[in-house]
């Protein structure tokens, strides 16, 4: 399940492109045996970049199941501005809003 090469330099890898990085990996995996072989992966997003360690302490010592589940915890872990704006959508106003006039205005 190797990511490197035979370098010292640290694996960089963009938060889109995140399943690339576990395609090779067999589960189930824990969070000790992941971070044996990527905890100084980079993931990189907008102006910021975490390792994957950094990422994963926040998901605690888990055991994932499949690459899917791996992927998730990941995605979850980031930076709130990994993933585009706070509260954004462009699917218009989120069905839980009052406004019922503004509701019905929308077009699909």
């Amino acid at each position: 399940m190797s990511h490197t090469d035979d370098t010292d330099e640290t694996t960089s890898v963009e938060v889109g492109a995140v399943n690339q990085l576990f395609q090779d990996v067999t589960f189930p995996l824990t969070t000790e045996e992941l971070l044996v072989e990527f905890a100084d992966v980079e993931i990189t997003y907008p102006h910021e970049s975490d390792t994957l360690r950094t990422i994963l302490e926040t998901s605690g010592h888990e055991t994932y199941e499949s690459q899917n589940e791996l992927e998730l915890a990941v995605l979850n872990g980031v930076r709130r501005d990994a993933v585009g704006r706070p509260h954004y959508s462009d699917r218009g106003d989120s069905p839980h809003d009052t406004d019922e006039v503004m509701r019905t205005q929308q077009s699909f």
